[in-house]
């Protein structure tokens, strides 16, 4: 892991995420679910050890991340990632809820 560093304008956008989304109280106090975005796999892939794919934009990443939940059936999230300029995808373990559990974003 000695190649990847935080960089702290990316932490700084990480942290910003994790504080204004839906349920962030509960993600930052209850779960601390909201701390994964400091862990290493939040940037690399656990099952092959390379990093994940960085999306350009919020907005890219989402789009994806509802491609993803369509095939597999549970819903993905999107993050800031820390480590790099991207957004990545991901979900953990207290979120295996499926796509009908999830209210339809009305953006």
């Amino acid at each position: 892991m000695d190649e990847f560093r935080i960089s702290f304008k990316n932490c700084i956008l990480a942290i910003w995420n994790q504080l204004t989304r839906k349920g962030a109280w509960r993600n930052i106090f209850v779960t601390h679910n909201a701390f994964g975005i400091f862990s290493e796999y939040s940037h690399i892939s656990r099952r092959s050890g390379k990093p994940k794919i960085p999306y350009p934009n919020k907005r890219v990443a989402l789009k994806a991340a509802e491609a993803m939940g369509k095939k597999h059936g549970v819903h993905f999230s999107v993050y800031k990632c820390a480590w790099c300029d991207g957004w990545h995808i991901g979900k953990n373990a207290q979120n295996k809820i499926t796509n009908s559990e999830v209210a339809p974003d009305t953006n």
